[in-house]
């Protein structure tokens, strides 16, 4: 999660090519992970009597969208251009609609740096020392 949020950042500033192939390794990770969890852990995943559901729904939205926008969006546009005509306009219009609401799903992937804070709250001392760090900054 952490290696993914640095990427993310470099992302910004570092024109790389291998990016995207990097993202899609971490994607597959992610998916691997959501899979295994929801193998182990059933429909008490989502749950509510699981105390995490609010956490493993935000993991759900999250790896659903980048899995959408990073995998089955370019698929579906790859099979449209193939059985289309490159006169018909409408589908134009709506597909740059389509992907200006894809833009936004790639913007709540940053939502995956809220991961982190689920990482803090579940081991005891790092979340010590993150209080005790933010303590010491507002004192400055």
């Amino acid at each position: 999660i952490g290696f993914n949020s640095i990427l993310m950042g470099l992302e910004t500033d570092v024109d790389w090519w291998g990016w995207v192939y990097l993202e899609q390794c971490l994607l597959s990770i992610y998916v691997f992970e959501f899979v295994v969890l929801l193998k182990r852990h059933g429909l008490f995943f989502f749950s509510c009597q699981n105390p995490d559901i609010g956490w493993n729904v935000l993991d759900t939205a999250i790896i659903v969208s980048s899995v959408l926008d990073s995998w089955v969006v370019p698929f579906l546009n790859l099979m449209v251009k193939c059985m289309q005509d490159d006169s018909d306009k409408e589908q134009k219009t709506a597909s740059v609609n389509f992907g200006q609401a894809m833009m936004l799903m790639r913007m709540a992937r940053l939502m995956r740096i809220l991961r982190l804070v689920k990482l803090v709250k579940a081991v005891r001392p790092l979340l010590f020392l993150v209080v005790g760090v933010i303590s010491a900054l507002q004192g400055v």
